[in-house]
């Protein structure tokens, strides 16, 4: 346990120990008066007026105490010693019976019972005592063995029981203790981690609603700005003489290469951005039908020769977006069909199959692959896995992918070997009706 927690274990075990500290005090004051008269007048035991008397001392010094505000340290170390007092009351009215031939058993039967009675109370109410009142019980125990093995006892039986329970209180109080420090510890470490974890959620949310920031000025300012650039482009082709057109052609088809590039990059951060700000509409899709359709769309784009072998064999259905799971496959098949274009028969394929309670749905080409290390930066923003001038791209594509398989409550993985294919796994919830 450290400082910090200490400090705050010992304030805390001084509140308790006050209020079990003048509970007891108080019990104290009201039952002696009658135990005095009971030993008088009912058990004929003399000589207990000093005894009694310490016991009502020590409750009157915890109370008295309390008018000088103490400390939660003074307020426990006050404690247990008022308890001890309470048990060497017992202690000492007990071995002036055990060592008096002349009472019975009536007697020895009550000091022993009062005894154990106050062994019992001091260990549930020790509180932040129990150091204190294990040890001082543990002297008490000694010192009470000794006086009653140095004289003549004619029943043994009455001590011993109370030696056993002397013992037994202080193993108690020791467990207690040492689950009470652990229970403590726990809970403050436990506290601590929360706040930790509260501190990094609204630190997440401050990053996050930066970037929502930084996304919007991307998506707004910089798409206004690009445009008008392209406009002023345009212009400026238009006004150039047929002769110096001529020349510059090639740099008017690179700027609008690269304006088509950085508008498919503020697109992707669009949707990326877009992506969970609103609720989720779940429906029943025909993952097949939305396969199709977006296949249909990325061939009528192919040049014109490429021949690419598709085969679907997806079935049934799945809950989720129709909208957000057409862009998964929008940006997986048109990965494939990117990294598959230089081979001499390309071959792309979309399955799946059930695992419990999710579908998992592949898309496997044949292309150009991606060393099995680079798995795991898979779905991270611009993240790419080829340089730019082996095959184009913005690198937003597959977080996307990731983010709407995640925010149906999915995950995204794959596989890859370097100039062997990839296969790109999802997983979504499946259809009881499959």
């Amino acid at each position: 346990m450290n400082k910090a927690h200490q400090s705050r274990f010992l304030s805390e075990q001084g509140k308790r120990t006050r209020w079990y500290g003048v509970f007891t005090a108080i019990a104290a004051f009201l039952v002696l008066p009658f135990f005095y008269y009971t030993d008088q007048n009912e058990l004929g035991i003399e000589g207990t007026l000093l005894w009694r008397g310490l016991g009502f001392l020590g409750a009157a010094f915890f109370l008295g105490s309390l008018l000088f505000k103490p400390t939660p340290k003074q307020v426990i170390i006050f404690h247990g010693v008022t308890l001890l007092t309470y048990l060497i009351m017992m202690l000492g009215i007990s071995t002036f019976v055990f060592i008096n031939p002349s009472y019975g058993m009536e007697q020895l039967f009550a000091v022993t019972t009062g005894t154990l009675t106050v062994l019992a109370i001091n260990t549930l109410v020790a509180q932040g005592s129990r150091s204190i009142v294990m040890w001082g019980t543990g002297v008490l125990t000694i010192v009470f063995t000794i006086l009653v093995l140095s004289n003549d006892i004619v029943n043994a039986g009455w001590p011993v029981s109370i030696l056993i329970l002397c013992v037994f209180s202080i193993l108690v109080l020791r467990a207690q203790n040492r689950q009470e420090k652990e229970k403590a510890t726990y809970l403050y470490t436990l506290e601590e981690k929360e706040a930790r974890i509260a501190r990094q959620r609204e630190e997440l949310e401050d990053v996050n609603a930066n970037l929502v920031g930084f996304n919007f000025a991307i998506t707004h300012d910089l798409k206004g700005a690009l445009r008008r650039a392209q406009s002023f482009a345009q212009l400026i082709e238009r006004r150039l003489s047929p002769e110096v057109k001529e020349g510059v052609h090639d740099l008017f088809d690179l700027i609008k290469q690269n304006h088509d590039k950085i508008q498919e990059i503020i697109d992707g951060l669009t949707l990326l951005n877009r992506i969970g700000k609103t609720d989720l509409e779940r429906y029943d899709v025909a993952v097949s039908q939305v396969v199709e359709r977006v296949w249909d769309e990325l061939s009528a784009d192919l040049k014109e020769g490429t021949e690419v072998e598709f085969r679907n064999e997806l079935t049934g259905q799945i809950s989720g977006d129709e909208g957000l799971i057409w862009h998964v496959f929008n940006n997986l098949l048109s990965n494939a069909v990117k990294y598959s274009q230089k081979k001499e028969r390309p071959v792309i394929e979309v399955g799946g199959f059930r695992d419990r309670d999710e579908k998992i749905i592949f898309v496997k080409d044949n292309g150009a692959g991606f060393p099995q290390k680079f798995a795991q930066d898979l779905g991270r923003p611009f993240k790419r896995l080829h340089s730019a001038h082996d095959f184009e791209g913005t690198g937003i594509g597959l977080a996307i992918v990731k983010q709407i398989v995640e925010l149906h409550g999915g995950r995204f993985w794959g596989e890859g070997e370097e100039g062997k294919g990839a296969t790109f796994y999802f997983s979504l919830p499946a259809d009881k009706r499959d």
